[in-house]
């Protein structure tokens, strides 16, 4: 199936593994949707991915790979994420959480 873009997000946010802060950093996302998708906010249908700036941080952190990350952005939404390379590439493990 195909997909179409809805959004790219750019900024600084704050990056939490298991609820501790480890650091903040700069961001870019791009939010897509599955095509035949008609909400486009169903998490379910929406794919993030893009890339964390990881320079400075620590090697084993980058290689330990928290399960429980998070990004939560400038405008304060929360994205649960994978690290999917010691470059900072990510994905999205779920949609965009709204801000608190």
């Amino acid at each position: 199936m195909s997909r179409r873009f809805l959004e790219e997000l750019h900024g600084t946010g704050s990056i939490y593994a298991a609820g501790e802060l480890l650091r903040t950093t700069r961001y870019h996302l791009t939010v897509w949707a599955e095509s035949g998708s008609s909400d486009p906010h169903d998490a379910a249908r929406i794919e993030i991915e893009g890339h964390v700036d990881l320079t400075g941080m620590g090697e084993a952190v980058v290689l330990a790979g928290p399960a429980d990350l998070a990004l939560v952005l400038e405008d304060g939404r929360r994205l649960p994420f994978r690290l999917v390379g010691s470059s900072g590439r990510i994905i999205g493990t779920g949609g965009l959480e709204p801000a608190d």
